[in-house]
C-alpha cells in the first residue's frame, strides 16, 4: 500500500478524487512547487476561511444576544459566549490585548484578531503534521480538511490542539524539549492533552528523552498558567458525567473518580497491545497510542464542549488510515454539535419543554463517534499494515524509525 498516494488506496479519497480527474496515475510525476504541505496549507487557508464565514450569523449584534449563538450555531469562547462553564488560562487575556492592535474596537474586532493568530497557529499545525510521518504527507489531510477544524477553530481550544500536533511532530522527531513545550502549552488550555503526552511518549525514545520532555512540559504549564489557571466547575456542558445526573445514575465524586480510572487503565491496556502488535516504534504508533489514550481522556473529562474534538484531531489525522472512519467520527459529532446548541439556546423549547433528551441524544451521539475512533484503530493494528519495497516510500526496516526519522532512507 503506498500511503503517499492516498487516491490510490483510500476508496473515499478516491472517489472525490473524480472531481479533479481520478486517483494518481502509475506515471505521475510531482510538481516541482505544488508540495504535499503547500497545497494541504491552500485548503487549511480555504477551511479556516469557510469557519469564519460560519460564524456570520453572531457578527451584527457582536455575540451579545443570549441565545441566538447557540441556536444559529455560531457561538465561540473568544468573543464571550464559550459552550460551556470552564474558563482557559488568564494568559488568553494577553492575547486578547494583543488583537487589539487591529483596527477597530469592540467584540467583533477583538474575535478578528484573534482569529488571524490563531488561524497561523491552524496552518503551523498543517506543516508539521504534514512532516510528522514522510511517508504519508496527505495524512495532514485528515486535519487540513477536516469539518470538525472548520466549525471549532475560532476557540481556545485550538491552542491546544496545535499543541497535540507540535507534541507529535516534535516526538516522532526526535524533539523531546520541543515535544514537551507542545504538550505543556496545550495542556494549559485543555487538560486532556497531559494525557495524551502520556501516550505519546510512551512509544519509543530512550528514557532520558521521556525525562526531557516531562520537565519542559511541566515547566511550559507552570510559565503558561502562572498568571492565572483555567477552572473547571461540576460536571458541565458534554459531559457523559452531566447525562448521567440527569438520568439519576450515581454522580459522586468518588463514582466518577473510580470511573474514570477504570476507562483510563482500559485504554493504557489496549495501548499496551497496541505496542506489543506493532513490534519496533513507528509514527503510526505513537500517533495511535495517543489517540486511544486522548479518547478515553475525553469520554471522562468533567466538561467536553464541542470544541474540544479538535484535540482529537490531529492524532487522528495520522493514526487513522481510513477517510470513512475519520468521516464517520465527524459526521456524528457535528450532529452532536448542533443538537448541544440547540439545546443550550433554548431553540427546541417550542416543541420540548424541559426535556433534558435532545442533550442525551448528542452524548450518545459524542460517545458513539469516539469509540468509531478507538475501534478503528484496534482493528487497523489487529491487521498487517500493508508494507511496499523499500525505495517506494517505505522506511529501511534495520532503522529506527522515531530516531532516525531524519535519515535519508527514513
Amino acid at each position: 500500500m503506498d500511503d503517499s498516494a492516498p487516491t490510490r488506496t483510500d476508496p473515499v479519497a478516491a472517489a472525490l478524487s473524480e472531481v479533479v480527474g481520478g486517483p494518481v496515475g502509475e506515471h505521475a510525476a510531482g510538481h516541482r512547487w505544488w508540495s504535499a504541505s503547500r497545497v494541504l496549507l491552500g485548503a487549511t487557508t480555504v477551511v479556516l476561511a469557510a469557519g469564519m464565514l460560519s460564524k456570520g450569523a453572531c457578527v451584527p449584534s457582536g455575540w451579545s444576544k443570549d441565545h441566538q449563538p447557540y441556536a444559529q450555531l455560531c457561538w465561540t469562547g473568544l468573543a464571550g459566549k464559550p459552550a460551556d462553564s470552564s474558563t482557559p488560562p488568564h494568559v488568553a487575556t494577553w492575547l486578547e490585548r494583543l488583537a487589539g492592535v487591529f483596527p477597530g474596537s469592540g467584540t467583533v474586532s477583538t474575535t478578528a484578531g484573534l482569529a488571524v493568530l490563531l488561524a497561523a497557529l491552524a496552518l503551523l499545525a498543517t506543516a508539521l503534521l504534514a512532516r510528522t510521518d514522510v511517508r504519508r504527507p496527505w495524512a495532514a489531510a485528515g486535519w487540513a480538511l477536516s469539518p470538525v477544524l472548520l466549525v471549532h477553530w475560532l476557540s481556545w481550544e485550538l491552542v491546544a490542539a496545535v499543541g497535540v500536533a507540535v507534541l507529535l511532530w516534535a516526538w516522532t522527531t526526535g524533539r523531546p524539549w520541543l515535544a514537551g513545550v507542545g504538550a505543556g502549552v496545550g495542556a494549559a488550555f485543555a487538560l486532556p492533552v497531559a494525557v495524551a503526552f502520556v501516550g505519546v511518549v510512551a512509544v519509543g525514545g530512550r528514557l532520558r528523552d521521556r525525562v526531557d520532555a516531562l520537565v519542559a512540559a511541566a515547566a511550559a504549564y507552570v510559565v503558561v498558567t502562572l498568571p492565572g489557571r483555567g477552572h473547571v466547575q461540576d460536571p458541565d456542558v458534554g459531559s457523559t458525567w452531566l447525562f448521567l445526573q440527569q438520568v439519576g445514575a450515581p454522580g459522586s465524586r468518588t463514582f466518577r473518580m473510580t470511573a474514570s480510572v477504570v476507562v483510563l487503565l482500559l485504554a493504557a491496556a489496549a495501548a499496551a497491545w497496541l505496542v506489543h502488535r506493532a513490534g519496533r516504534p513507528t509514527v503510526f504508533t505513537c500517533a495511535r497510542v495517543g489517540l486511544l489514550v486522548m479518547v478515553a481522556a475525553l469520554l471522562v473529562s468533567p466538561t467536553a464542549p464541542p470544541e474540544l474534538a479538535l484535540l482529537a484531531l490531529p492524532l487522528a489525522a495520522v493514526a487513522v488510515r481510513r477517510w470513512r472512519d475519520l468521516l464517520v467520527w465527524q459526521g456524528t459529532h457535528l450532529v452532536s454539535w448542533a443538537i448541544t446548541g440547540w439545546w443550550l439556546g433554548e431553540a427546541l423549547l417550542p416543541t420540548v419543554t424541559d426535556d433534558d433528551r435532545a442533550y442525551w441524544l448528542a452524548i450518545l451521539l459524542r460517545v458513539i463517534g469516539l469509540l468509531w475512533l478507538a475501534v478503528a484503530v484496534l482493528r487497523d493494528a489487529s491487521g498487517d499494515d500493508d508494507a511496499v519495497e523499500v525505495g517506494r516510500g517505505e522506511a529501511d526496516p534495520d532503522l529506527d524509525v522515531l530516531p532516525d526519522a531524519g535519515h535519508a532512507r527514513a
